[in-house]
């Protein structure tokens, strides 16, 4: 989401290590509610926890990295929760609520991930092109 904004009411969680790290055995945790870039977190982190929102899980998913998506359950169509729910059944990634989050965090199998493939878009974007009436290319 390199140059976005994400709004401030979400909190975005970047684990820098899955190993204890502190004196206390406590997990160093980069957070914050807002970044005009968080491309470097994503890039180091063992872990993302993050929002539902369809351009964090998809960038999060194209650099293979482990996800935990918290879901905002009051959202109107909860367009967030299918697609969390659908990628989590599919093993992409794991989807919480707030109320599960830290369930879902103490049961984590890393290795039950399956990369996640992206496909291709060229034939839907021909075909929506040529029903628009647009030259193809």
């Amino acid at each position: 989401m390199s140059g976005s904004s994400i709004p401030v009411v979400v909190i975005n969680l970047f684990l820098s290590q899955m190993q204890s790290s502190g004196e206390d055995g406590s997990l160093v945790v980069d957070y914050f509610t807002f970044s005009p870039s968080i491309a470097d977190y994503m890039r180091s982190a063992s872990l993302v926890i993050s929002h539902a929102g369809s351009g964090s899980i998809f960038e999060t998913l194209k650099l293979a990295k482990p996800l935990i998506v918290v879901v905002n359950e009051d959202l109107m169509d909860n367009h967030q929760s299918e697609l969390a729910e659908e990628l989590a059944e599919r093993k992409h990634l794991f989807c919480a609520r707030p109320q599960t989050l830290y369930q879902v965090i103490e049961s984590l199998d890393l290795d039950s991930i399956v990369p996640y493939q992206s496909g291709d878009a060229t034939p839907v974007a021909k075909l929506i092109n040529r029903h628009l009436g647009f030259p193809a290319d």
